[in-house]
């Protein structure tokens, strides 16, 4: 397909190529054989394997914190913060400024327990006497301050962000004043479990075809996701179009999938059975993009200058939409489902009410796709002027955030759930550029798919969005690992230009491709090819 435009870290120490390791009778190779125990002796309290600990602790002849860190921390968890105060003073390695952060922090608790006790006198003296001469945040005090004239205790707690004596505010302030106080002194909370989860978190991201609900993570081995739960095989391949296949959307339910084609038809497709649910016909010319109401009620197909309201389901025309004086590229809906945003190429982006009515309209650059968050706080559009533009959406009003310029015709967008991160499509050089628009940095590329006359576009694919996948004109379908940028797949099957690939929000992974071979093909597990396509169900 063819859009019209009418207008022309530094590496470890080593020796001998390997890392150097300490064979001292106190090192486990890098790991100091006290700090072990202690962390051992941590987890078993925290398990509540006391006895167990306490035995550990004898035949080790360590001990998990000295006795002044043991008292500190119960002075904190009882409100003695007077001995608190006096123990703190006495750990070593804490920085001077350190040491008044700490103490504001302790103060600042001492204060919020006196105004929960309705001791306001009391409180205000510490606030003047105890606080502020601290020196510490302003900004802060006067918060505190403020405190002071809240109508009741739940006020105050509502305001202060905080949940009273009684609830774990006093855990947290040990945890706040981790920040401050030496690891090797006072260890952090569940510090060993924090490593492990650590070490998961290191092995996840160095697992290429990752799958948070199939992932299986166990302390006996290290973590790799089977290759075979990837959806690489086709399953079914759909055929009803008599031309060209330019755009698929599944709906958010995942039960169904539209395809828009040149041959002027939609198809909605029944994900259970393969068949086609309805046809819809009628259109001048062929269509281009389609996309699904977010409860799955309506459906819009932009068909040349104009966008077409259906009810997809039972195949009935409910409105048709005419402002446009140039090329429909693209529409997305806001979640009221009562509102959408439609882009062309005359340089317009119109708000729609579904009764007809335009509730605003803005000028841009002549676009070519647009995606909009779940929320509808973020629009992100790409132009033919080679830019992202990046907006925010205040009820009905765009507020312009930025552009990022690319170097090159940008073919197809897509955005992260979040609406941090956007997948373009650029044509010169043939690659996907993934863009932080926080930063507005080029954070990956993906290369490999071909890509040089034609609207090719991609999508962010799996659980965690971890995948890219691209159609291309060699009549292939790329997949990588959006983090290592490494090409995973090259999936092979059809015989024109695949232009769309459209992954299935819900249910076990899979996805559809729309191809110049006039089909669909739906792809999944090798095992449900195996088992036929009759046990795929959405």
């Amino acid at each position: 397909m063819q859009i019209k435009d009418n207008h022309t870290a530094p590496a470890a120490s080593q020796s001998n190529g390997k890392a150097s390791v300490d064979n001292s009778p106190d090192m486990l190779g890098h790991v100091k054989k006290e700090e072990l125990v202690r962390l051992i002796l941590q987890s078993l309290n925290d398990l509540g394997y006391r006895d167990a600990a306490g035995t550990l602790q004898k035949d080790s002849g360590i001990a998990l914190e000295s006795d002044t860190v043991s008292r500190f921390r119960q002075g904190i968890l009882s409100g003695d913060w007077r001995l608190a105060e006096s123990l703190l003073a006495t750990l070593p390695g804490i920085q001077t400024n350190d040491l008044l952060q700490a103490q504001f922090l302790i103060r600042q608790q001492k204060f919020l327990e006196l105004l929960e006790a309705q001791k306001t006198m009391k409180a205000l003296h510490v606030l003047r006497n105890e606080l502020t001469p601290l020196g510490q945040s302003v900004e802060r005090l006067h918060q505190l301050s403020s405190l002071i004239f809240c109508s009741s205790v739940e006020d105050i707690k509502a305001q202060a962000q905080w949940d009273g004596a009684e609830g774990t505010s006093r855990q947290q302030l040990l945890v706040d004043l981790q920040n401050y106080i030496p690891p090797s002194i006072m260890i952090p909370n569940e510090r060993l479990l924090t490593l492990i989860n650590q070490a998961y978190e290191w092995q996840r991201r160095g697992c290429l075809y990752h799958s948070s609900s199939t992932a299986d993570f166990s302390l006996f081995a290290d973590h790799v996701c089977d290759k075979s739960r990837f959806p690489s095989s086709t399953v079914r391949v759909l055929e009803g179009h008599t031309d060209e296949v330019w755009h698929l959307s599944f709906s958010n339910s995942g039960r169904y999938l539209t395809s828009v084609s040149k041959d002027k038809t939609c198809i909605v497709w029944d994900m259970n059975t393969f068949d086609q649910k309805q046809v819809l016909t009628g259109q001048d010319e062929g269509a281009s993009y389609c996309a699904w109401s977010p409860d799955d009620s309506k459906l819009l197909v932009c068909v040349d200058t104009s966008l077409v309201l259906w009810d997809p389901l039972n195949g009935t025309l409910l409105r048709t939409y005419n402002e446009h004086k140039d090329q429909v590229t693209s529409c997305v809906w806001l979640p009221d489902g009562e509102h959408f945003i439609s882009g062309a190429c005359d340089t317009s982006l119109f708000l729609w009410n579904i009764d007809g009515r335009i509730q605003n309209r803005w000028p841009t650059n002549r676009t070519v796709d647009m995606k909009i968050t779940p929320d509808g706080r973020r629009l992100v559009t790409i132009s033919f002027d080679k830019c992202i533009g990046i907006y925010d959406l205040d009820g009905f009003k765009l507020i312009d955030i930025g552009k990022i310029a690319e170097h090159e015709m940008i073919t197809s967008l897509s955005i992260t759930r979040d609406g941090r991160y956007a997948l373009t499509n650029v044509q010169d050089s043939q690659e996907l550029h993934l863009w932080d628009l926080e930063e507005h940095q080029l954070v990956r590329k993906y290369s490999g798919q071909k890509q040089k006359s034609f609207v090719i576009r991609s999508t962010l694919g799996g659980d965690d969005e971890s995948f890219v996948l691209s159609g291309s004109e060699d009549n292939c379908l790329y997949v990588w690992s959006r983090e290592h940028q490494t090409l995973l797949e090259v999936l092979e099957g059809h015989t024109g230009t695949v232009n769309c690939v459209s992954w299935c929000p819900v249910g076990s992974p899979r996805f559809a491709s729309a191809s110049d071979d006039k089909t669909i093909r739906i792809w999944g597990q090798p095992c449900e090819a195996e088992n036929g396509p009759d046990k795929i169900i959405v």
